[in-house]
């Protein structure tokens, strides 16, 4: 009996040092993964600033909009999650399981009650946003060429001032009559605009399949990067449509000059671009078949030809949001060659997403309303040339 006691009691105090073996290293653990988090915040703005977030204005360039780009976006949406205290272990199939009613974890659990909207559907959690707008970012060409998002809050429109045109300064006599120029900045408009696709998925895919978070993200920030690429550049304005940089006041076009799209019509939007003061370009978006075409083009002797000195700095991007089916023959292209540091795309704080519980009931499928609300505007349009009339040798 005696045996037996001692064997409880020995067996209790080991239990008892375990558990506080174990408080005591979960609470390190803790601390550890914030200054992790820290390090992790302080990198991304490090990585796209070259300095810490309270810096990153000043490391702009003065033309450039506002907004977030590169890690910045992660630096933003870590901080906010941060301060809704989230659960960082959240990923993005785990929120859609639980908007599916799904088995999923109290984190999951308290982030759907706090993110519910009138609507029925659910705001994606900030822990979860640098994912998808990173995957988003490596899609677009627009982001890719340096555009920014611009985080709103509740207001229906935002006003932000952009460059009309450049004041012109006069030499004067004493007393002489100061020399009067046009306004120099004009008020532009964002009005996010709601931009809405439907993913679908089996129950059973969505609740065994190992990769599902990298396939669901992949999924969702492909559908809308080339979205926002088109409206971005050829958008018609017409609601609910944003305008396209196409359409926008201020933009510069110029007409292809040979028989096929080559270095010389870059080169040719990059002077009328200095003529009219603006930044010099730093990237051309343009169809596929454009690029492929510019890549293909030999000298006399079959070697490829090498883009002028000049041209070295100048990204070569592309996009299908570029049309390639305009003007006569329904054949023709156009090329964007500008500073994008000078478009914007403003966006409400958090994509939103619903579950269509009925409508792939029959299929065993469970449908995603996955919902976005976005303008794209030009702070500075000058910045922007647009090459019409675009025909590639590989077309």
């Amino acid at each position: 009996m005696n045996e037996n006691i001692n064997l409880q009691d020995i067996v209790k105090e080991h239990v008892s040092s375990v558990n506080a073996f174990k408080e005591h290293h979960t609470s390190e653990l803790a601390e550890l993964r914030t200054a992790v988090d820290d390090l992790a915040i302080k990198a991304a703005a490090h990585q796209m600033h070259g300095g810490d977030a309270p810096q990153k204005k000043e490391q702009q360039p003065v033309f450039a909009a506002a907004g977030l780009r590169g890690g910045a976006i992660a630096a933003h949406y870590h901080e906010r999650a941060r301060a809704a205290d989230e659960d960082k272990s959240i990923t993005l199939v785990d929120f859609m399981r639980g908007v599916a009613g799904m088995r999923c974890t109290d984190a999951v659990k308290a982030s759907l009650a706090v993110g519910t909207d009138s609507a029925g559907g659910y705001a994606v959690p900030n822990i979860v946003m640098p994912g998808i707008l990173d995957a988003l970012v490596d899609q677009s060409a627009l982001l890719t060429a340096g555009a920014s998002i611009k985080p709103t809050g509740g207001a229906k429109s935002i006003t932000t001032a952009a460059v009309d045109s450049l004041p012109q300064p006069a030499w004067r006599d004493e007393l002489g009559a100061i020399a009067e120029s046009q306004p120099t900045f004009r008020g532009v408009v964002a009005t996010p605009r709601s931009l809405a696709c439907i993913v679908r998925i089996s129950r059973e895919l969505l609740a065994d399949a190992d990769d599902m978070n990298r396939a669901m993200t992949l999924a969702v920030s492909q559908a809308f990067a080339a979205e926002l690429d088109r409206v971005g550049l050829v958008g018609s304005g017409e609601a609910p449509e944003p305008l396209g940089l196409y359409g926008m006041p201020g933009i510069a076009k110029i007409q292809q000059k040979g028989e096929a799209f080559a270095y010389a019509d870059m080169l040719a939007a990059y002077q009328a671009q200095l003529e009219h003061k603006a930044p010099a370009p730093t990237a051309a978006i343009m169809a596929p078949r454009t690029l492929v075409g510019l890549g293909g083009l030999v000298d006399t002797t079959g070697q490829p030809l090498n883009p002028p000195p000049l041209l070295s700095g100048v990204r070569q991007l592309s996009t299908n949001g570029v049309p390639v089916n305009l003007g006569t023959g329904n054949a023709k292209s156009l090329v964007f060659i500008g500073n994008f540091n000078t478009v914007q795309y403003t966006m409400r704080e958090s994509l939103n997403i619903g579950v269509l519980r009925e409508a792939y009931a029959k299929t065993g499928e469970i449908g995603f309303l996955c919902h976005a609300r976005v303008d794209v505007i030009a702070t500075y349009p000058q910045a922007i040339t647009v090459i019409e009339g675009v025909v590639s040798a590989a077309a």
